[in-house]
């Protein structure tokens, strides 16, 4: 809009300076108010362009985000469940040592009885012979 004043009060100036019309034609030649038809369609679909790629980057965001959540609930499940297994583990482990230590207990008296009845067997015939 400014451009299109600055040329009107040009030509006026042209004019009354004594410059002929045909130079006051040229002036108004040069100075061009409208925009180019053919940057106006390259404009609107460099923007519709932009308009799709934020679109695009969006969507993607929201799709690492699912993945990201998904990923974590899985690994919150498996880490719950070897924590069980775990646990189920060290249980039947701890029954195991305890049932093994008993048995072991009673072997070892009775061995411990075996070898206090063939000392005492010894002590007899040697003593009692």
């Amino acid at each position: 809009m400014y451009s299109l004043m600055l040329s009107t009060k040009l030509a006026e100036v042209l004019i009354y300076s004594g410059k002929t019309v045909r130079s006051v034609t040229l002036c108004r030649a040069f100075v061009s108010a409208s925009p180019r038809p053919l940057q106006g369609k390259e404009e609107a679909e460099q923007c519709q362009n932009v308009k799709e790629a934020a679109d695009a980057v969006k969507d993607g965001a929201k799709q690492v985000k699912e993945t990201t959540e998904y990923i974590h609930d899985v690994a919150s499940t498996t880490s719950g469940r070897v924590s069980k297994m775990t646990k189920d583990v060290t249980e039947k482990v701890t029954e195991t040592t305890d049932s093994v230590t008993e048995k072991a207990k009673g072997s070892v008296s009775g061995v411990v009885g075996a070898v206090k009845n063939a000392t005492d067997i010894i002590k007899n015939k040697i003593g009692g012979s």
